[in-house]
């Protein structure tokens, strides 16, 4: 007796046997390294010690930096922001936040998020119901004035790369979805645009320009 196309049917046994367990190694593979975390991953916990104040300041910092009166015309400055800063700020000042205003995004089955920065832009986690998704980001200077751009670089569930660059950040706030100038308007109507980022291990460097108005 022939399997497919007149081969013998134990041939046939074996390769269909040899394809499975190949089936079989990928799954495997796929699995262990979705299972696998970056080193870095360490989720901050809400009530870590002094992660409460380390959050206001740089909440308070932030709202200082933006809205100073820096004179006419358009004004530029810069602005370090560590990564510890923002996971304290993740961990303990996130949550209260959410639970204030219950419209704001938020994926169900999302139970930590962490930033990590290297020389290369910086990485968003997110512990989804046990996967750690992790998606990179870069900015892209400005040109003529233009605000500089944030766009997602690559995507993994774990370590195992996945296509939908910019989907993990789209799941939370949709504008991320897709290459995000990083302009806004000011409550007096300036604007306040990134212009480009200098990024180091554990922190950026952000160069910013306030203008009055829209240019």
């Amino acid at each position: 007796m022939s399997g497919p196309a007149g081969v013998p049917r134990a041939r046939w046994q074996r390769k269909a046997f040899l394809a499975m367990l190949v089936l079989v190694a990928m799954a495997a593979g796929g699995v262990a390294l979705a299972r696998r975390v970056p080193a870095w991953w360490s989720p901050p916990a809400r009530d870590a010690a002094g992660a409460l104040d380390t959050a206001r300041a740089l909440e308070q910092g932030i709202a200082s930096e933006t809205t100073r009166v820096r004179g006419p015309g358009a004004q530029a400055w810069r602005v370090r922001v560590r990564a510890a800063d923002v996971n304290a700020w993740l961990g303990a000042r996130l949550p209260q936040w959410l639970e204030h205003d219950r419209s704001l995004p938020w994926p169900e089955g999302v139970k930590a998020v962490q930033l990590a920065a290297d020389a290369e832009g910086f990485a968003l986690a997110a512990d989804w119901n046990g996967f750690v998704l992790v998606t990179r980001w870069t900015i892209d200077a400005g040109e003529g004035g233009a605000a500089a751009t944030l766009r997602a670089a690559g995507t993994s569930v774990g370590s195992l790369p996945v296509p939908f660059a910019g989907s993990v950040g789209g799941w939370f706030v949709p504008e991320l979805a897709r290459p995000l100038p990083l302009e806004t308007r000011l409550g007096d109507g300036r604007t306040l645009r990134v212009t480009g980022a200098e990024f180091l291990a554990g922190e950026a460097i952000l160069d910013c320009e306030t203008v009055a108005g829209a240019r």
